[in-house]
């Protein structure tokens, strides 16, 4: 289950692919079903997309290497 305020990446059916925050959670009796995400950057007035759960995905950190 991933925490609220989470970045995480969305990548839906239709290939769309975006970066954004989980906002709300829906479970059931499985555990977490839908994550509503909002956009990054997009401000308090943006509502958020709900997204399956097996569409959210959280990004991996980016190693930098040594200078």
């Amino acid at each position: 289950m991933l925490d609220l305020n989470q970045n995480v990446i969305v990548i839906n059916e239709k290939g769309v692919a975006y970066e954004g925050y989980i906002m709300q959670r829906a479970a059931g009796e499985n555990g977490a079903g839908a994550y509503r995400v909002g956009l990054v950057g997009a401000g308090f007035e943006q509502q958020g997309q709900w997204h399956k759960s097996c569409d959210v995905f959280v990004p991996e950190p980016i190693e930098e290497e040594p200078i």
